[in-house]
């Protein structure tokens, strides 16, 4: 054992040992090498020599020191006792205070597996994997203060208690753990990773384009049932048999309010698929929302097309059908990555645009159901309108081929 060393046990330094075990830290004890123990021994021990020799040499100088007026005279002999005590000083350099440390021993196994289906996420915690091998993961050591036994309401460093934590970079945000492993936890716990997961995952680019999908839908919900509601307000302030001749004469059969319970119950369900980290599914389930919704307003629209409710009415009927569609386009190029080009090669452009949607979203909805079956049932209980031809999006059923069932229920 040096000298140093030696001083250092008399004078009350803490060994690193001690210090890892007491923090809880054991695992990352007996990950340290030689040099790595050494390094920071060194830091502990100058903790409690370096004051002392301090205080020594000023003694010496002190004590050699003459004044004569402003005349200041140290012998020779007195800078040679300053230099012998000064011998004993540890020098401290930067970074000696911290070691770095085998990501591979410490990290959890599950600590960057995804919990969700979200890209965003997946994308997200490679990212951090590689800027942990990057930026490396350090222990470090910092002098930690405590109360003067000598003046209670006052604070000191005694070199004798220090903290001890792990961090991301040498001098970066601590990695709360208190053990020494890191597991997910830890890692969303450190500030700049937990910020940018915020960012980048929950507030990411496939939340966010869910969170907007979710607020145009009930948006137009909302006005689909009120333009609902202002025909049946109308139907009902009408002279008695002008509603029936009307609906005669025009072939028109009025639509049950009904309509929008459907989509309402989807986008709700959508919701909480979305909180609970099933993104595929949620985008799914607004996808059907979508289409539930445009077929709705187009059911309402022909009515009024074949009554004389006004061309106003059908203007707005018919926006928020174009609106549903789109949020069904939008959420389908979301699962496929794929832009949809609808309208190539028919007459009125609409009908076939509908029907380009709908097959892209049975394809969709049939490879989700293939591996989450479950998901059918919540289907088949909700009751929505047909698209053209009757025949897109309606029971799912389990096992089915083609993903979809036996059409739509009848209004």
């Amino acid at each position: 054992m040096s000298n140093d060393r030696k001083q250092a046990i008399k004078l009350g330094a803490v060994s690193v040992g001690s210090l890892l075990v007491v923090a809880g830290f054991p695992a990352v004890l007996m990950q340290l090498t030689s040099a790595q123990i050494n390094q920071l021994q060194r830091y502990l021990d100058a903790a409690v020599v370096d004051p002392d020799v301090q205080q020594r040499t000023n003694e010496v100088y002190r004590k050699g020191t003459k004044y004569s007026g402003q005349l200041v005279y140290t012998d020779p002999e007195t800078q040679r006792k300053v230099d012998r005590v000064m011998r004993e000083y540890i020098p401290v350099h930067a970074l000696d205070d911290t070691v770095r440390l085998d990501l591979s021993k410490l990290l959890d196994a599950k600590a960057l597996a995804p919990t969700t289906d979200n890209p965003d996420e997946a994308e997200y915690l490679e990212s951090v994997r590689k800027w942990l091998d990057k930026q490396g993961v350090w222990l470090r050591v910092a002098p930690k203060l405590v109360k003067d036994p000598d003046d209670r309401s006052r604070w000191m460093y005694d070199g004798k208690h220090f903290d001890v934590w792990l961090s991301l970079g040498p001098r970066g945000d601590a990695i709360p753990t208190k053990t020494g492993r890191i597991n997910r936890e830890a890692l969303l716990s450190t500030q700049i990773i937990g910020a940018n997961y915020w960012r980048k995952v929950d507030k990411g680019p496939v939340q966010s384009a869910l969170d907007r999908q979710v607020q145009t839908l009930r948006s137009q919900i909302e006005d689909g049932m009120a333009l609902h509601a202002e025909m049946i307000k109308i139907r009902n302030e009408a002279a008695i048999g002008v509603v029936a001749i009307s609906d005669v004469l025009g072939g028109a059969n009025f639509p049950s309010y009904q309509i929008w319970d459907g989509p309402n119950t989807l986008v709700v369900s959508a919701m909480k698929m979305q909180n609970a980290g099933l993104t595929w599914g949620s985008n799914l389930l607004l996808i059907v929302a979508a289409v539930s919704v445009r077929n709705a307003a187009n059911l309402l629209n022909t009515y009024i097309a074949k009554t004389t409710s006004g061309a106003a009415r059908t203007v707005k009927v018919l926006k928020v059908a174009r609106t549903a569609g789109k949020v069904a386009e939008v959420g389908l190029a979301v699962a496929t990555g794929v832009a949809l080009v609808t309208g190539v090669g028919a007459a009125s452009g609409v009908v076939a645009a509908d029907s380009v949607v709908d097959a892209a979203a049975e394809k969709e909805l049939g490879k989700y159901i293939a591996r989450n079956p479950e998901i059918a049932g919540e289907l088949n209980s909700v009751k929505l309108v047909p698209g053209p031809r009757g025949t897109v999006l309606g029971n799912i059923k389990g096992g089915h081929s083609a993903g979809y069932g036996e059409g739509f229920h009848k209004w």
